[in-house]
């Protein structure tokens, strides 16, 4: 079905790719994500061209048009990268692919001759259309309607396609993170799921073929988690991780040349539907968990940090009831930091990506007892963590204090007190405060002093002393009774050499 001409702005490297292979009489097309985001109104990432051409085809037009070929999987996939204009495309022969044992990769791919055919095999009717230079576009499944409605569902029956790739069953989720799209299958709608009138409950749950995940690398799964996380409707697509306990499902990893399987997210399950202290809270666990990291920045730490931050609530140990017969968790950001570790770890993020995320984990409730105790048990506070060697410099610790900031604000904004405009602002302001001394007032290493060695050493008769002299003006200006000034530090150092 061919819809109605519209123009759409195409980059210059594309509309030549199209025209190149158009005049040697070859049919070329935008297709996937670039076509769907070009009619919602967005600026596509990147382009992807499908042609009728084989890859020898391309190659030979393309070179000699002044286009680097960088990488070339012909035989097995008929995808040809090129590069030009300091862009980069791939350009696939419309193909057909069949799948077998391997949970991502096809085991035939073969050459087809038609566009439907090319399409039919793309995994979601929103990425299944296709775009010419004349701005036709090429739609057989109903993507466009879909975008319309809102609504992500497979290109055919969706078993058959996760089935087929099982990292379409994360691919779901993240679409419907980044799109905010209601997910729908023909087949297989379960019970309703997560709590009523919130904006996360789902009407029907729907069952995804999880063993299948367990033959996927953890790079893939991982990508698409972070991706996931990034999106502007996030919470939507944790949502459908959990309700399709794709979020219990697993993965794989290659050790010494073997593959290991590991968990992927189970340690979420038990926060869906866990009750929380309605004096504070307007949602249980899981809920509050989505809309404190729909609150938040679009910061993979920062995101991170509020998927785990409750992970620790209802667990036993930690579930009590307070006086009142209320749910109480405390000490549970100290439990969930232990817990964000063991899984991040186990995902294989980077080591100092793991202590940041921990660190956020552990510290979100240090904020609340400040608003009440105000600047003093601040500055105990920030001298506690500058001294505590976590961080190298006061530039790294002002990051990691801002990030810090925005996961206190998020989760307070995920409680009732997010609809009292008095108490955020207090919130806000309180986090503006403790930036405000970060930066200022508490220098984490002698570096960032207002004098350097050397000028301290110029001060000193016996030279020998200068570690000692810098260590006692950090000390002293973290302890806020010297400011950070070079005057006023280098009266510190006479001071100080008089009295020793």
């Amino acid at each position: 079905m061919t819809a109605e001409n519209r123009q759409f702005i195409l980059p210059p490297i594309i509309n030549r790719i199209l025209t190149l292979l158009a005049e040697q009489g070859h049919e070329a097309y935008v297709v996937g994500g670039a076509v769907r985001d070009l009619l919602l109104g967005k600026v596509p990432g990147d382009f992807d061209v499908a042609t009728s051409a084989r890859p020898e085809q391309v190659i030979g037009l393309l070179e000699p048009a002044g286009f680097t070929v960088i990488g070339e999987l012909g035989q097995n996939f008929g995808v040809v990268v090129v590069h030009q204009y300091g862009q980069t495309v791939e350009v696939a022969t419309f193909r057909g692919e069949a799948y077998g044992v391997d949970a991502h990769k096809p085991e035939q791919v073969w050459y087809c001759n038609d566009l439907r055919s090319d399409l039919a095999r793309r995994d979601f009717t929103v990425n299944a259309m296709a775009l010419d230079l004349s701005g036709n576009v090429y739609d057989y499944h109903g993507g466009r309607l879909d975008l319309q409605q809102q609504i992500l569902r497979t290109v055919g029956v969706a078993e058959r396609r996760y089935q087929e790739d099982a990292l379409r069953m994360y691919r779901a989720c993240r679409f419907v993170g980044q799109l905010g799209f209601d997910y729908v299958q023909q087949q297989g709608a379960g019970p309703a799921f997560g709590a009523a009138n919130t904006p996360y409950y789902l009407p029907h749950s729907y069952s995804f073929p999880v063993s299948r995940s367990a033959g996927l690398s953890l790079e893939r799964v991982r990508t698409e988690l972070d991706k996931l996380l990034l999106g502007k409707w996030a919470g939507k697509g944790l949502m459908l991780l959990l309700a399709t306990g794709l979020a219990a499902g697993r993965c794989r990893v290659r050790e010494q040349g073997a593959y290991r399987e590991i968990d992927v997210l189970p340690e979420l399950e038990h926060l869906a539907g866990l009750p929380q202290n309605p004096r504070f809270h307007c949602y249980n666990v899981w809920e509050h968990t989505l809309a404190a990291i729909d609150n938040s920045p679009r910061q993979l730490a920062i995101r991170w940090a509020l998927l785990l931050h409750d992970v620790a609530k209802g667990l036993p140990g930690i579930r009590k009831l307070n006086k009142e017969g209320q749910p109480s968790d405390h000490g549970h950001e100290a439990e969930s930091a232990v817990m964000a570790e063991v899984i991040l770890n186990r995902l294989r993020y980077p080591a100092p990506f793991v202590k940041r995320v921990v660190w956020l984990v552990a510290r979100h409730m240090r904020f609340a007892p400040m608003l009440v105790t105000g600047e003093r048990t601040l500055l105990r506070w920030l001298r506690s963590e500058a001294a505590s060697g976590i961080f190298k410099d006061n530039h790294e610790m002002t990051v990691a204090f801002e990030q810090l900031v925005a996961v206190f604000l998020a989760d307070m904004g995920a409680t009732h007190a997010g609809k009292n405009t008095e108490l955020m602002a207090e919130g806000r302001a309180l986090g503006e405060a403790v930036l405000e001394l970060a930066r200022s007032k508490m220098p984490v290493h002698t570096k960032d002093l207002a004098v350097s060695g050397h000028d301290v050493l110029a001060l000193l008769e016996d030279k020998s002393r200068i570690r000692a002299a810098m260590q006692y003006l950090l000390q002293r200006v973290q302890s806020t009774n010297l400011p950070n000034e070079k005057t006023a530090l280098e009266d510190a150092v006479r001071g100080w050499q008089k009295r020793h």
